[in-house]
């Protein structure tokens, strides 16, 4: 019996390449552990997930909203989905950070400290 491969549309493998670059960016930044999502945005300019989203994920490389601007609604989607990320809020500022997984899970009860889940729904209509 021939097993047949699932293809992934472009917008799970933007998510997919998304996750990577940032795990990559957190690497770079400060040792697999965390960081702001407003400095993750101005790192992920050159990587690879928003060359992705340019060119396939927009009319012939043309949109109305550029990668950055599908940049919450991509965080959200990968948020505590076996990416690899963790996405909270801090309860002081209302600043998110992400924070790699095996970090977070270490560091739970920590974290539950100063910051809440980051909750949203960015369906329209609130469906």
């Amino acid at each position: 019996m021939k097993k047949t491969l699932k293809l992934l549309s472009n917008r799970a493998m933007f998510k997919q390449l998304l996750a990577r670059d940032i795990l990559d960016i957190l690497a770079e930044l400060n040792a697999n552990t965390w960081c702001d999502l407003v400095t993750l945005r101005r790192h992920l300019d050159n990587k690879q997930s928003a060359r992705f989203y340019l060119n396939n994920c927009t009319a012939e490389g043309h949109s109305f909203t550029g990668c950055d601007d599908r940049f919450y609604r991509a965080i959200q989607g990968i948020n505590d989905t076996g990416y690899g990320l963790t996405v909270r809020k801090d309860r002081a500022t209302g600043k998110l950070f992400a924070f790699n997984t095996n970090f977070a899970n270490n560091f739970t009860e920590s974290l539950a400290d100063f910051f809440d889940d980051w909750a949203v729904n960015y369906n329209r209509g609130g469906k």
